[in-house]
């Protein structure tokens, strides 16, 4: 089974007894149970989290973008050098284009006019889940600011850069990030749809 993949709970033998409840002292709750599968609860949690990653990485492209732009501005008024100002506008012109691709790739990769009326507590859901995903960015050692995100890319191009990113990247904990309560309503959202 691949190690990405939750697990199967084996099933329990009909002759066993079942737990006890303890009323008061048990993480049970009276109405408490998950909605989907296993499985469905996994993937909806990293789409959770995929979405918010494209997210928050096309925030940091707008601001990149954007500062690069006022440098462009700078070198022109303060500097007069044509030649630099080309550059830093052509360079901002292009994270700006990335910027649009990585955005259109995940608005067609996640069906994003499919929600309709729907998108809006999408959205919401993304945003909430967009911090606890930065958070858990910088717990295991990886840049996880707005403003820091892309060098998350960066650190894919050396091999040995890349080795250790991979490795800190499978120490990611997507139960941290995603809360039972937000997958749920999440499956709701979506069984809503259908």
């Amino acid at each position: 089974m691949d190690p990405g993949l939750p697990a199967r709970k084996p099933e329990r033998p009909a002759w066993t007894k079942p737990e006890e409840i303890s009323f008061g002292s048990g993480s049970a709750e009276v109405g408490e149970f998950q909605q989907g599968s296993a499985f469905s609860q996994w993937a909806l949690a990293r789409y959770l989290v995929g979405r918010a990653l494209a997210d928050s990485m096309g925030w940091a492209l707008m601001t990149t973008a954007l500062a690069l732009g006022a440098l462009a501005a700078l070198a022109w008024w303060g500097l007069h050098s044509s030649a630099l100002t080309a550059l830093l506008a052509f360079v901002a012109v292009a994270v700006l284009l990335l910027r649009a691709l990585l955005l259109g790739l995940m608005r067609r990769l996640t069906g994003f006019r499919q929600h309709g009326p729907l998108e809006d507590r999408m959205k919401a859901l993304v945003h909430d889940t967009r911090s606890d995903v930065l958070r858990e960015l910088r717990r295991i050692g990886l840049p996880g600011r707005v403003w820091t995100l892309p060098l998350l890319a960066l650190r894919f191009l050396g091999r040995d850069r890349r080795r250790d990113t991979a490795a800190r990247l499978r120490r990611f904990e997507v139960e941290r990030t995603v809360p039972a309560a937000r997958l749920d309503e999440l499956h709701m959202l979506l069984r809503s749809l259908a």
